[in-house]
C-alpha cells in the first residue's frame, strides 16, 4: 500500500516537471521562439554580457593598469565575456529567423552557461590566487627597491 502510494506521488511528480515547456526535449531543439519575451530575453541577456566584457576590460585599462596579479584575471575574463556574448548575439539572430540548427534554443543555452562558468572561474581565481599574488609581488617590488646593490 505505501509502496504504489509513492510511486503514484512519484510519477504525478514527473508528470508535472515533463508538462513544464523547458523540461521538453522539443522545446530546446525548436529554432523559433515562441513569444516577445522568449524573442527579447536572449538579446537583453547577451547584450549585458558582451558590456560586462566591455566594462571589465575598461576597468583593467584605467584602474588595475600594469598591475600583473589583477591584469592576469580581468583581461581573459574580459575578452572571453566579450568573444561568448558576441556568440550569444549571434545565436539569438539565427534564432530569430528561425534558421533550424543554429538557431535552436540550445545554442543560446550553451554561451550562457559558458558565460556564467567563465565568470565564477575568474571569480574564484580573484578571490583565493590573487591575494597572494599580491603579496608575493608586492614583497618582490619591496626587495627590489630596498635590496639591489647600487654600483
Amino acid at each position: 500500500m505505501l509502496s504504489s502510494n509513492i510511486t503514484e506521488s512519484i510519477l504525478n511528480i514527473i508528470k508535472g516537471i515533463t508538462s513544464i515547456q523547458i523540461f521538453q526535449f522539443d522545446f530546446w531543439f525548436h529554432p523559433a521562439p515562441t513569444s516577445l519575451i522568449e524573442a527579447v530575453l536572449p538579446f537583453v541577456v547577451f547584450v549585458l554580457i558582451t558590456f560586462l566584457g566591455v566594462g571589465a576590460l575598461f576597468y583593467n585599462q584605467w584602474k588595475v593598469g600594469k598591475y600583473p596579479p589583477k591584469n592576469r584575471i580581468f583581461k581573459p575574463l574580459a575578452t572571453g565575456l566579450i568573444i561568448i556574448g558576441i556568440f550569444g548575439l549571434i545565436f539569438t539572430a539565427l534564432n530569430w529567423q528561425g534558421i533550424s540548427f543554429l538557431g535552436m534554443r540550445i545554442f543560446l543555452l550553451a554561451p550562457f552557461l559558458a558565460a556564467v562558468a567563465w565568470f565564477l572561474f575568474f571569480l574564484r581565481l580573484l578571490k583565493k590566487e590573487v591575494p597572494d599574488q599580491v603579496v608575493k609581488y608586492e614583497t618582490r617590488l619591496i626587495k627590489r627597491r630596498y635590496f639591489t646593490k647600487k654600483k
